[in-house]
């Protein structure tokens, strides 16, 4: 098999407006400024990888994520894509650090070639579970509860299993007429997760568990409830709360996961790729199921690129039971010609076709 070098690559900003703030307790992100990697062999085939920064969670923004990306791409040009990943992670993985988010579009865009020149999907090369759908749900920002009702009348024919409520950054009474809002709307059947990103301190974040559950409220789990950096209250809200926790922003590495896995810090971990990479993140899933550590995945606010990047996480994996995989649902753009975000469905299929399955919109983009 003629595996064939990375000839050449573009490196663009890839933007558009949402239908709505997307709001968490850190900040808020209107208009989505992503980075589109695109790399190209001399036979024609094109890998494709994005890189959204988020700058409350990620550290960086597209300004950043552009020029290290640009740097990265020049980096591994002339490697095939196994060898550019192998250089990636060996030499340049700590030195762009300070751009989470270009590190992993560089090495999505490898990994979508790679399964390209092996005439492949790309789930077969990170598992062998061999699923061909999920299904996810959305995520309420920490919207007023006067604007509930505009965003379920938005998402409520996507029929989404579960709604993922962003809390913190307010008061308890907002977070709590928020959810109270969203249940008028939706009925009080709607299964409910919280997400704090880190907007509590452990009292809080009981107080408002406590709260919603005295009202009949039922929580699937809690997610990152406190600061990253407070295991020890993590534990604390583990033992003492009777509904799970989950860690995203606590769990970058692998070593992050041993570390909430060994001092019982959560029962659950979200995997994101931009936080953690690729390569990463499929080393925690594969060390979450060996340990029976739930998993969920989500994402930043991520185009149909990168979350279809992740959805084959899912279904080559088999170990993630949770999928927070809506926000280019909330993009009024797509920039691929089909994607299982085309239609208005919670329910996710794979493409069909070799690497992503993903091909790019035929438009003019600038160099």
């Amino acid at each position: 098999m003629n595996l064939l070098p990375v000839s050449d690559s573009r490196v663009t900003a890839l933007e558009s407006p949402l239908h709505m703030p997307f709001s968490i307790s850190k900040g808020a992100v209107e208009t989505v400024q992503n980075v589109l990697i695109e790399f190209q062999d001399d036979s024609g085939a094109t890998g494709i990888g994005e890189a959204a920064p988020f700058p409350v969670l990620t550290g960086d923004t597209q300004e950043i994520a552009l020029k290290a990306a640009r740097e990265l791409a020049s980096a591994v040009a002339g490697k095939t894509p196994a060898s550019a990943l192998e250089l990636l992670h060996k030499n340049l993985w700590q030195e762009f650090n300070y751009s989470p988010t270009a590190r992993t579009g560089i090495e999505m865009a490898l990994w979508d070639l790679h399964a390209r020149q092996l005439k492949c999907p790309l789930h077969m090369l990170w598992g062998r579970a061999d699923v061909s759908h999920a299904e996810t749900d959305i995520t309420l920002p920490c919207l007023q509860a006067s604007e509930v009702a505009t965003f379920w009348r938005h998402f409520s024919d996507h029929r989404f299993p579960y709604v993922k409520v962003k809390v913190g950054g307010g008061s308890l009474s907002d977070d709590v007429e928020r959810v109270e809002e969203l249940l008028r709307c939706a009925g009080r059947g709607l299964r409910l997760s919280l997400d704090g990103n880190q907007g509590f301190q452990v009292e809080s974040a009981k107080r408002l568990v406590f709260e919603l559950l005295s009202r009949k409220i039922d929580i699937l789990f809690f997610e990152q409830p406190l600061p990253e950096d407070d295991y020890a209250g993590m534990s604390r809200l583990t033992e003492t709360l009777s509904i799970p926790v989950c860690a995203d922003e606590s769990v970058k590495t692998l070593s992050d996961a041993l570390r909430v896995i060994n001092e019982k810090c959560a029962q659950m971990i979200n995997l994101k790729f931009m936080k953690s990479g690729v390569r990463e993140s499929l080393l925690i899933a594969e060390v979450a199921r060996r340990c029976s550590i739930q998993l969920m995945i989500g994402g930043m606010v991520e185009s149909e690129i990168a979350m279809t990047a992740s959805l084959h996480a899912v279904c080559g994996t088999g170990s993630i039971r949770w999928c927070d995989l809506d926000t280019p649902f909330f993009l009024q753009n797509r920039f691929t010609a089909q994607s299982p975000y085309h239609s208005k469905s919670a329910k996710l299929a794979l493409p069909a076709g070799i690497g992503l399955g993903l091909n790019l919109q035929n438009t003019e983009r600038p160099s």
